[in-house]
């Protein structure tokens, strides 16, 4: 069968949790491939484009695999897509830092914007759209510095002991994270939905 790029991102999904980011190379995932590295340069030209299509491949996988459910409200499928993402990142070691600053290959993945309903309802488009903006780069922070702590899910790197800055935070990943996420969108909603507030004029 024919080489694809979505089986060269799969294979980097899979060396990436046994490798980590600095570990993986072109040549690495084509040994997995039973191919040699040149082939791989018809499909990605260099590493960052892999990183592009791995981004693309986790966003694709979160969006089909986490469908949220009726009846939401546009901040109740904000929270579930920030949830989702979160979840995605986490299913690779160093996959928040794969995500971060990629261009995805195909918008297709990305999914209806959950603040649209707000949007139609006269909220002001620029700001729904910088308040997702917001959520999605706590989420993305949030999960770079949690991978950091924990380089796979629940297991502790050893250098991190109780006195370091953000422990508080992390020792419970999954309630700071949350609650970050209910501070973060509170700022959102009252950012769309509520007065104009006066800051950032000068």
């Amino acid at each position: 069968m024919a080489l694809t790029r979505r089986d060269i991102a799969r294979s980097g999904l899979r060396l990436l949790n046994e490798v980590g980011l600095n570990g993986l190379t072109l040549r690495l995932i084509a040994g997995d491939l039973g191919v040699k590295a040149p082939a791989l340069y018809w499909h990605v030209k260099n590493k960052q484009e892999l990183l592009d299509e791995m981004a693309t491949q986790m966003l694709a996988d979160a969006t089909a695999e986490r469908v949220p459910p009726e009846g939401l409200d546009a901040w109740q499928r904000l929270e579930h897509q920030a949830r989702s993402l979160r979840d995605a990142l986490l299913t690779y070691r160093d996959g928040a830092k794969v995500f971060s600053g990629t261009f995805l290959t195909d918008l297709s993945v990305v999914g209806p914007f959950p603040l649209q309903e707000r949007v139609d309802a006269g909220a002001d488009p620029v700001r729904a759209a910088r308040a997702h903006f917001a959520v999605y780069s706590f989420v993305i922070g949030f999960t770079i510095e949690e991978q950091a702590v924990y380089p796979v899910r629940g297991r502790r790197d050893e250098r991190y002991g109780a006195e370091d800055p953000g422990s508080a935070v992390l020792a419970d990943p999954d309630a700071g994270f949350s609650d970050g996420l209910a501070i973060v969108l509170t700022g959102a909603r009252q950012w769309v939905d509520g007065p104009s507030p006066q800051v950032g004029t000068s």
